[in-house]
């Protein structure tokens, strides 16, 4: 297991692969990984990637009708006067809808 010192290692530094752990599927290897990498890179990619974060806080809901990730409440899906109002397509996760 990594263990990443806080005497060795700045407090920002073990924060961020604190928080990035907390992620499916990251564990603290490849949290430690990517926060060395994001330290490496120009400024302007860590202000990119947390202007996204906010964005998809701040912008992304759940529709109130089928509960697919929209900007839009209704989604587009369910917007749509076109579409048959009597069909659904029922997905376990919101991820598995953008496959369709």
């Amino acid at each position: 297991m990594l263990q990443v010192t806080t005497q060795a290692t700045p407090s920002s530094v073990t924060k961020l692969i604190e928080e990035l752990s907390e992620l499916p599927g990251i564990g603290r290897k490849t949290a430690a990984r990517l926060a060395f990498f994001l330290l490496r890179e120009p400024s302007d990619l860590a202000r990119r990637l947390s202007r996204a974060l906010e964005a998809l806080k701040e912008q992304t809901r759940f529709c109130s009708v089928c509960y697919n990730i929209t900007e839009s409440d209704p989604c587009p899906i369910c917007a749509d006067t076109t579409r048959d109002q009597g069909i659904i397509c029922v997905v376990e996760e919101p991820l598995d809808a953008l496959a369709i």
